[in-house]
């Protein structure tokens, strides 16, 4: 079967889209919002000074700062990572208006906005996983630091993900005195996201074929070199 060209930039520009809709539609279903999300999500309830797009991207800092501290190197990658999470907070606000049109009054409702919000952010991960642009820092963070440390993957992002939900139940009970944000959406939604990302990658990875517009091999030049140690890394780290 002869596959569909897209633009590598394109695909990236339809997850980026799909991922803070699916993100809207979840917090707008108010089972919970997931888990990776969660902390921006309770210090956006409470400080509403800030967004919580910004929040978002702050939270996104954060942990790329804490990255570059563990592995001691600040890529050009890295860099393009926290760019990303900035343009996925600013499109979370933009797109903010729009999902308050939703009426989801009813558990019916609800839970059909919740089910399509979930697919839209598995089609938006899987998008921006097969655009070949950088990963947002926290999935960035889990995959360098068990590159680099030689950890096992899945026991480390279960850590990191424990690791917000603790932090987001910490934040909720001391700012609230009561759980903010966390209900059985996330935990339905860690249960059914990783199974729904693999589908689509599949599907995607068999009727899209992305297309670069700058060869692949001078992206990489410029996304690895390290501007602390002021040399290209090594081939592992390409993404």
């Amino acid at each position: 079967m002869k596959k569909i060209k897209i633009y590598n930039l394109f695909i990236f520009m339809l997850g980026l889209v799909s991922l803070s809709i699916g993100v809207l539609l979840i917090i707008k279903a108010n089972f919970g919002v997931s888990v990776a999300t969660s902390p921006p999500y309770v210090l956006s309830l409470y400080f509403t000074g800030i967004t919580f797009g910004q929040w978002n991207y702050i939270a996104h800092g954060f942990v790329l700062l804490l990255l570059v501290l563990v592995v001691r190197m600040l890529t050009i990658k890295y860099l393009m990572s926290f760019l990303i999470s900035f343009l996925f907070g600013v499109t979370i606000d933009l797109l903010n208006p729009l999902i308050e049109l939703v009426q989801a009054g009813t558990l019916i409702g609800r839970s059909a906005v919740f089910l399509v919000g979930c697919v839209a952010v598995a089609i938006g991960i899987a998008s921006l996983i097969i655009s070949n642009y950088p990963i947002l820092p926290f999935d960035s963070f889990v995959k360098e630091i068990t590159r680099i440390k030689n950890i096992n993957y899945a026991k480390f992002k279960t850590c990191f993900d424990l690791s917000a939900f603790t932090i987001s139940l910490v934040l909720s009970i001391v700012l609230f005195g009561e759980i903010k944000g966390i209900h059985i959406g996330t935990f339905v939604s860690a249960l059914i996201l990783g199974t729904m990302i693999d589908r689509c990658i599949g599907f995607m990875n068999t009727y899209i074929e992305g297309t670069k517009i700058i060869p692949q091999e001078k992206v990489n030049a410029i996304l690895d070199f390290d501007l602390i140690n002021k040399k290209k890394t090594t081939k592992d780290s390409f993404y």
